[in-house]
């Protein structure tokens, strides 16, 4: 059985006082143990406690294939008339 590669995200998160929190993405697309790597490096090397980073599997972000397009990625238009096949599709 094969075991899927998971890829992730290392995440910056910089806290304000005055203003909405700050992110940014420092290493993207980078295996477990090179994720992990960095985020002790980066949490080791930190000296500000305004920066929080943080590990995010991209399994779970979405993502859309922007070459094809389907019918629910076409954009909703409200009309008056109704094609016989989608019709008979509601009922």
């Amino acid at each position: 059985m094969d075991k899927k590669e998971y890829k992730y995200l290392v995440i910056e998160q910089h806290k304000f006082s005055t203003f909405n929190d700050s992110w940014t993405v420092k290493f993207a697309n980078v295996d477990e143990n090179e994720a992990f790597t960095k985020l002790v490096a980066l949490r080791t090397l930190n000296e500000d406690k305004d920066k929080i980073y943080y590990i995010v599997n991209m399994d779970y972000l979405w993502t859309k294939d922007n070459d094809q397009e389907t019918d629910k990625d076409k954009p909703l238009v409200l009309t008056d008339e109704i094609d016989e096949d989608k019709q008979q599709e509601l009922f």
